[in-house]
């Protein structure tokens, strides 16, 4: 993983996975939710008192960006915070060293929502670098979760064990990738799905045929 830079959704926010990725010399950025809601916490604490004090004394960058097209805008702030060395969070956490805020404003048709998201990472404050990373993650994560949803109805099922969840999102997200390697059909995913069912043969060619990186 060395010079790559590992984005992974909530699920995948382990203290384990942070150490796993650092060992093979790469970097991440973890989104935080309720599954890290300690962590989730003490970091809004952070950027709420960097808040209030214009962030004095801490090492920030901001970067901001605004889209527009098709009636509709969005501006994208994108905070990031170099987590204090004494922190007790930063121990935990192999090499933990930045914290990082994404505040986006959707306007449509006049309307406008908010949103907000927070992340840790490895990396050091570099705004535009961690905006561009994030923003990247999640135009692949919208694409490939259409595919999930559509061809595998993964909105629809419930996994109770959050490591069985998981386990189940990688499968169904490896299968996704074989299905688009092969080019001898063309049709979606879905209809891929039916013919591997259907002939054994066609399936042990999109298994013959996929490259899977190690």
């Amino acid at each position: 993983l060395k010079g790559c830079t590992v984005t992974i959704d909530a699920m995948g926010t382990q203290k384990e996975i942070a150490a796993q990725i650092r060992k093979q010399k790469g970097h991440y950025v973890l989104a935080l939710k309720g599954n890290q809601s300690g962590l989730a916490k003490e970091m809004q604490r952070l950027f709420d008192q960097g808040m209030q004090t214009d962030f004095a004394d801490m090492k920030h960058e901001v970067h901001e960006t605004t889209e527009r097209g098709h009636g509709r805008e969005e501006e994208r702030i994108c905070h990031v915070i170099e987590v204090p060395r004494d922190h007790p969070q930063r121990n935990p956490w192999k090499d933990l060293r930045t914290l990082v805020v994404t505040v986006s404003r959707r306007t449509v048709d006049g309307k406008d929502s908010w949103e907000s998201r927070l992340y840790v990472s490895s990396h050091p404050p570099r705004a535009k670098m961690l905006a561009h990373a994030i923003r990247r993650h999640w135009s692949i994560e919208n694409s490939q979760h259409w595919v999930l949803d559509v061809s595998f109805g993964e909105d629809a099922r419930r996994q109770q064990d959050r490591n069985g969840a998981a386990n189940l999102a990688a499968v169904r997200r490896l299968a996704v990738s074989l299905l688009r390697q092969d080019t001898t059909i063309s049709r979606g995913a879905k209809c891929k799905r039916m013919a591997c069912a259907l002939d054994p043969d066609y399936l042990l060619r999109v298994f013959n045929t996929a490259k899977i990186d190690a």
